[in-house]
């Protein structure tokens, strides 16, 4: 077979975070959209957006400004933007701040979380089973759920 054989054989997707495909470098700075299948790390900078159907990793010198979705994300660096996850770990060193969208939320101490967090449709059914809450749905009721800060101050 020669080098320029067309003939490609499949190879499987690893999703375990010792295995990337895909990475971005310290020193790069992309711009633009990645949308990928295998595992991937960001230690450099990416601004845009990155989509991906196994983990991500954000290093410790990583910084994704954008949009994120992956089934899994860790962040040891930084991500401003909206987050769509399965999964989200924020490590000790990490930082992320603006919209999140997903199941599970693992925050170690030390790691920084500010925005809104919208988790799965779980919670939305404990919230609208009768009885769960007081059926008194007024707009103030709604602000309440849209606004945590607000119930906060009530308190």
């Amino acid at each position: 077979m020669g080098m320029f054989d067309s003939k490609k054989t499949a190879r499987p997707v690893k999703s375990e975070t010792s295995h990337f495909t895909t990475s971005i470098g310290e020193e790069c700075v992309f711009e633009g959209n990645i949308s990928t299948t295998s595992s991937t790390r960001i230690d450099g900078k990416l601004k845009g957006k990155i989509s991906g159907e196994n983990t991500l990793i954000v290093g410790e010198r990583g910084v994704i400004l954008g949009e994120v979705k992956a089934s899994a994300i860790i962040v040891y660096g930084r991500i401003e933007g909206i987050v769509d996850s399965e999964r989200l770990e924020i490590k000790s060193t990490g930082i992320v701040t603006g919209d999140i969208f997903i199941d599970r939320l693992v925050v170690e101490e030390g790691g920084v979380y500010n925005g809104r967090c919208g988790m799965s449709e779980r919670v939305e059914h404990f919230i609208q089973e009768p009885g769960a809450t007081e059926s008194n749905n007024s707009v103030s009721d709604t602000a309440e759920l849209e606004h945590p800060q607000l119930r906060a101050k009530e308190l």
